[in-house]
């Protein structure tokens, strides 16, 4: 049974589509077990920012390590240098019960030097980190 107008076996114009909805059948399963590893996410629960003035504790037991852009370190507003920070640390930690260290990080501080000098309080018994906000 042909379907076109001449007898003989030659070039047929109709569309084979088959391989076509194979081809996109295959297309659609890789996609499909592709878009999940893609979509590597993790859910965060950000709190919204608040608008209150908060009191500022009078206690001057707490230790803020202050770094600011340039890098310079500070714990309770008083300049130290790198080198001096583990020790000074060390000894701070030692006579305290509560192992609490707040940092008062600088918004264009490098992130490197940041992460250093929380891994120096934490390795000089610092037990819980905090950051402080604006």
């Amino acid at each position: 049974m042909a379907f076109g107008g001449s007898g003989g076996g030659g070039v047929r114009s109709d569309i084979n589509i088959t391989p076509l909805v194979d081809v996109v059948l295959v297309l659609l399963i890789i996609f499909m077990v592709m878009t999940p590893t893609l979509l590597k996410e993790m859910d965060l629960t950000v709190p919204e920012k608040a608008d209150v003035q908060v009191a500022v504790p009078s206690t001057t037991d707490q230790l803020v390590v202050s770094v600011s852009r340039e890098g310079k370190i500070g714990i309770n507003r008083e300049p130290i240098t790198e080198a001096q920070l583990a020790e000074r640390m060390h000894d701070l930690m030692a006579a305290r019960t509560d192992k609490l260290v707040f940092f008062d990080i600088d918004d264009d501080a490098n992130y490197g030097e940041v992460m250093h000098v929380m891994d120096v309080c934490r390795g000089a018994g610092t037990k819980v980190l905090g950051i402080m906000t604006k």
